[in-house]
């Protein structure tokens, strides 16, 4: 049975929902079990596509996590504020690398990196920061079989980055290492895939420390495969020489653990102490038939990215069962329906927290009893460069 006495508030009848709660004395334990996971802060780099709050970041920095990766721009700038190493892994391209050179120069004192995979687009980002003036370290997103953006390892890789070396104004600094496909359910599993995915990765490495190329980080995975890079970087055979040369640090790149969601809870028991630190607050708004209610958590306040009847896991009602869903309203059944009263507050996990999170402006922070304040949510797009 969960415990969810961090998420007891007195003042609920001070709060309107549908809303987003957070404990943060909950995502506290929960970096502090990333950490242990991990084996010290310096090997973490968070992605905070999850959460987009900065108020995150800094509990996170309060542990000593100094190194953060983002997916847009205006996460990026919202990490400049508070972080001094920001990885934007995607692909930057056209405008978006102006803005980029921008936020180099507005914050001077922030390490900026990105990922590159083609030599057209590191040719760009290396002509607009020549022109800026400005330098920028540069990572090759490595296609290790998800198929969504990168390179796969080979001559082409290889070529790539002799010609990133060669380009002015970019440092090449290491290899980004996304396996967004593992999902096996045992951790087991997942360590053979990750010690699979990365054998020639590891030969890669070698061969541009060959070249004169040095890989001098790897960042690596998300939630899944986090505890099985964590163990692949630990193993001797992988700690020992490259080409009689250490293999470089690996950063490891959780997400969704920072809150955790419905799914990985669910599939991931391995992730160890790992709790539930953000919850929906839903009320009963109709009662429209026998065994029947509706809350007011329609797909605008949760997401809908997964099934329909498999978005939210009613923590009060363990047979609920999601009948219909539309924008502002969710129907479900439940043999408690006659128990329960229009007005009365439900508490949910979303299946999908991430993009659930990019639906609220801002997160209900609950402590102390009490419903306290708001902390925004970085869910805007930047549109100009300047």
């Amino acid at each position: 049975m969960l415990d969810l006495s961090a998420f007891d508030a007195n003042n609920l009848d001070q709060v309107l929902t549908p809303c987003l709660a957070v404990s943060p004395s909950v995502i506290r334990s929960n970096y502090q079990a990333m950490i242990a996971i991990a084996g010290s802060a310096d090997r973490l780099r968070p992605h905070v596509k999850t959460h987009k709050c900065a108020q995150i970041v800094q509990i996170g920095a309060s542990l000593g996590i100094t190194k953060h990766k983002c997916a847009t721009l205006a996460e990026a700038e919202m990490l400049a504020k508070i972080s001094s190493d920001v990885l934007i892994a995607y692909p930057l391209v056209g405008p978006n690398i102006v803005k980029l050179a921008g936020l180099s120069a507005a914050y001077p004192h922030v390490q900026f990196s990105t990922l590159v995979d083609c030599i057209s687009a590191a040719e760009l980002v290396s002509q607009i920061f020549t022109t800026a003036g400005r330098t920028l370290d540069v990572l090759i997103d490595v296609n290790v079989g998800m198929n969504r953006t990168g390179i796969a390892t080979g001559e082409n890789a290889i070529e790539l980055a002799k010609r990133i070396k060669a380009l002015p104004s970019l440092n090449l600094v290491g290899l980004h290492v996304y396996d967004g496909h593992n999902h096996q359910p045992a951790l087991a599993e997942r360590l053979q895939a990750v010690e699979a995915l990365m054998q020639p990765v590891v030969r890669m490495i070698g061969e541009l420390k060959q070249l004169g190329i040095p890989v001098t980080k790897l960042v690596c995975g998300g939630t899944p495969t986090f505890p099985a890079f964590a163990h692949w970087a630990n193993l001797p055979a992988n700690k020992a020489s490259v080409e009689a040369q250490e293999l470089p640090p690996v950063e490891l790149s959780p997400g969704t653990s920072v809150l955790s969601d419905y799914n990985y809870g669910r599939d991931f028991p391995d992730i160890q102490g790992i709790k539930p630190a953000a919850i929906l607050l839903t009320r009963i708004v109709s009662k429209p038939g026998p065994g029947l209610v509706t809350v007011d958590l329609g797909h605008k306040a949760v997401a809908a990215d997964q099934p329909a009847g498999r978005r939210c896991h009613f923590f009060d009602l363990p047979d609920a069962k999601e009948l219909k869903h539309s924008e502002e309203h969710l129907v479900i059944e439940t043999s408690m329906a006659d128990s329960l009263q229009v007005g009365q507050v439900l508490r949910v996990q979303p299946a999908h927290i991430c993009p659930t999170v990019a639906l609220h402006e801002n997160l209900v922070v609950i402590e102390n009893g009490r419903a306290a304040e708001l902390w925004p949510v970085t869910r805007h797009r930047i549109y100009f460069t300047s």
